[in-house]
Formats: C-alpha cells, sequence, structure tokens
C-alpha cells in the first residue's frame, strides 16, 4: 500500500472512531453528559408541557436533572405555576424531588417560575460534565451550572447572577422526600436533618447561622434502608461564606430548606447527594465528619467548561470557509450539511473582549455557536479528507 493510501486509511480510522458512540466502559475515569431533546406534550385545560433532561454519569454514579415547564398557548405562552421546573428523577425521584427540587428567588420572585428557560446545554463532557441552565428575568441574568466529575458520587452547582435591577433579596430554596413518599402512601416517618452543628427534627423548624450548619443529611429513622425500608438519604453541602441564615424545615413529607444570601451575592455554590441504597449510619458517618475536604474542593472548583477557554474561534471559521470554497467538497457533503455549515458561517460569532470575564449572555452565545460546529465537524473533515484523495 502506498503511503499516501497508509495515512489516508488510518485518519479514516480516526475521524469514523471520533464519530461513534463511546460507553462509560470504554472511557475510565471519565464524567460524561447526554442532554436528551426536548418534547412538548399537551398537558391538563390545554397546557403544553415541554421537558428536557440531561444525564451525568460518573463513573459509578448516575444522576439525571429534568427541565420541566408548563404554558397555556391560549394566553401567550404564559408560564403555569407548577411543582416544580428543575427535578433530579435519577438517582431517586423522592430525594432531590423528581418535580422540583431547586428555585432561585430574586426579591421574593421565583425566577424559573415566571421567566422561560432561554437554554439548556450540555456545555462540557469527558473529562468534566457541565450543565447549563440559563434565564434572561427583568431583574437579572441567572444560570445554573452543574458539574460532575470524574469517579465523583455528587452533582456540584453554581448558581449565577447578574442583575439587571437592583437585588435587594436572594435565596435559594430545595425540596426534598428523605428516602420515602410517606404521605402519598399513607404512612408516616420521623424525618431528621443533621447538620455539621445541629440536629433538627420533624416538625420543629430551625432558623441557624451558615458559619456552622452548611453540611446537610437528610434521612428518615423509620425509613432507612437498615430496616429494610426506603431509599436512603440524601445530603446537601453549601459555601456560607455570603450566607446569611439558613433554614431547615423537616416536615412529614416535604422537607424543605431555605438559604438566604446578602444582595451582592453573584456566585453561590452546592453539593448534592442522592445516597440511594446507603444506610442512615452510613451516610452519618461519613456526612458531615468529612466535609471540611469536600467543602475545600467545591471552594477551589473551576467551574469554567473548557470550550470557553480553549476554542479557536478564527481558525474554526476559516477551516470551514476554506472547505465551502471547494465545489467538490460541497457535493460531498451534500445540500442540507452544506446550508448548515454556511448558516453558522452567516450568523455573527461570539467576541468576548479581551482580557475581560464573559458574561452569562456571552457564554451561553460562545457555548451554543461551539455546539453548532461540533454538529457538523466530523461529516466536514470527513468530505474533506475524501475530496484529498
Amino acid at each position: 500500500m502506498a503511503r499516501s493510501s497508509v495515512r489516508i486509511f488510518f485518519t479514516l480510522l480516526w475521524l469514523i472512531a471520533g464519530a461513534l458512540p463511546v460507553t462509560a466502559a470504554d472511557r475510565p475515569h471519565q464524567a460524561d453528559l447526554v442532554l436528551g431533546a426536548a418534547r412538548e406534550q399537551p398537558g391538563k385545560n390545554g397546557q403544553l408541557r415541554r421537558t428536557q433532561t440531561a444525564a451525568f454519569t460518573l463513573g459509578g454514579s448516575r444522576y439525571v436533572i429534568r427541565h420541566q415547564i408548563s404554558t397555556d398557548p391560549a394566553n401567550g405562552g404564559k408560564l403555569i405555576p407548577g411543582e416544580g421546573y428543575i427535578g433530579m428523577p435519577v438517582p431517586s425521584n423522592c430525594n432531590w424531588y423528581h418535580n422540583g427540587f431547586l428555585f432561585v428567588i430574586l426579591n421574593g420572585q421565583d425566577i424559573g417560575a415566571r421567566t422561560p428557560l432561554s437554554s439548556m446545554t450540555a456545555s462540557e463532557s469527558g473529562r468534566r460534565a457541565i450543565l447549563d441552565l440559563v434565564w434572561h428575568d427583568p431583574l437579572a441574568n441567572v444560570r445554573n451550572r452543574f458539574l460532575g466529575l470524574p469517579d465523583g458520587d455528587c452533582l456540584n452547582c453554581e448558581v449565577a447572577i447578574e442583575p439587571k435591577e437592583e437585588i435587594k433579596s436572594i435565596e435559594l430554596r430545595l425540596t426534598c422526600y428523605p428516602s420515602y413518599f410517606t404521605s402519598w402512601y399513607h404512612r408516616d416517618g420521623a424525618r431528621r436533618i443533621q447538620t455539621n452543628n445541629t440536629l433538627v427534627v420533624q416538625g420543629k423548624p430551625a432558623v441557624l447561622p451558615p458559619a456552622a450548619n452548611w453540611c446537610a443529611v437528610y434521612y428518615d429513622e423509620v425509613f432507612d434502608v437498615a430496616r429494610k425500608e426506603g431509599l436512603g438519604p440524601c445530603a446537601m453541602l453549601f459555601l456560607p461564606d455570603e450566607a446569611t441564615e439558613v433554614i431547615f424545615d423537616p416536615g412529614s413529607y416535604a422537607v424543605q430548606t431555605r438559604i438566604c444570601y446578602a444582595p451582592t451575592a453573584r456566585r453561590m455554590r452546592l453539593a448534592l447527594w442522592d445516597f440511594g441504597g446507603t444506610t442512615n449510619a452510613d451516610v452519618l458517618k461519613r456526612l458531615p465528619s468529612g466535609a471540611d475536604s469536600i467543602r475545600r474542593q467545591l471552594a477551589s472548583l473551576d467551574f469554567t467548561p473548557a470550550t470557553l477557554t480553549q476554542i479557536d474561534l478564527t481558525q474554526l471559521r476559516s477551516d470551514a470557509e476554506r472547505a465551502l470554497k471547494s465545489p467538490s467538497v460541497r457535493s460531498r457533503l451534500g445540500d442540507k450539511a452544506t446550508a448548515d455549515i454556511q448558516a453558522w458561517l452567516d450568523q455573527p460569532a461570539p467576541r468576548p473582549k479581551p482580557g475581560a470575564p464573559m458574561d452569562i449572555p456571552t457564554q451561553e452565545h460562545l457555548l451554543a455557536y461551539a455546539q453548532q460546529y461540533n454538529d457538523f465537524q466530523w461529516q466536514l473533515k470527513l468530505a474533506e479528507l475524501l475530496d484529498s484523495i
């Protein structure tokens, strides 16, 4: 075989390998993220229900984040308040509640309940798994960025706020049903929240100082895996630096947590666990006794997707423009792929300001633009390679 033919053969193998799906078993020490397509289905009273899910595979742990919202098409697509909009149906649907466990409250307004989601983006997968959800509310641009690490057993989250109006109050609210849907199944439990300093029992809400209560295990003494009951506890850790108070309210059914922040807070971080199949004792032994190291890791994590720092848009656009100048490459691509690439080239490219931090809209634009390129890059490379044979 001629040297050029050998080169082409192995290049084709490389291209094909890059285009094929890879399982988690083939990629050890990876953090993979798969974002499903958005689905719309008819709901009650003429409503339209939109859902989209993202699956994190972090070695032996798997988490799913689901965004869901209902709208009223007869009323200009107005959002219809429901139980929530960010759910976690996997590992279990009861711990961090599958119909809504995380809420961002600015000036008393629930952002995700009143403002349509702008985008849900798989921002990174492989070295790490990062998911972005972005809202452009009249009060502020808001982004929830979930980050999973290779072989990690928790899902990290950063809530970012960029105000457009004066922010007078900031609150994160969380909802869980530890281990079991008690009232749904007409059974009584014994809800408990163990922080790194305080035990909070069912029916006795507590307002606590964040500096001493920034890690919490949510469990039920009746529904304990050790008793062959329930699914196991869940847990949460937050960075208390700008938090002003934390309110734990373990009801007999739902368990609520409210973390209040100074109006000047702009980045709020959480770590979330679902300990399905684990006994209360095992989780309470690990957390909060080992929380200090987890807190340091959470504080030092770089939540920036690699695309934002590594992509060379000028080079990518130059490569695409050069390829489309060749009639034979366009012919190999076909009309649809050629039109998609040309449409990508025709839209304004994101232009981050040199040396300045990228704001939420700029990051959102750049990540979407990069994803569009990723959607056609292998077709483009293969068409160019075949054209060179």
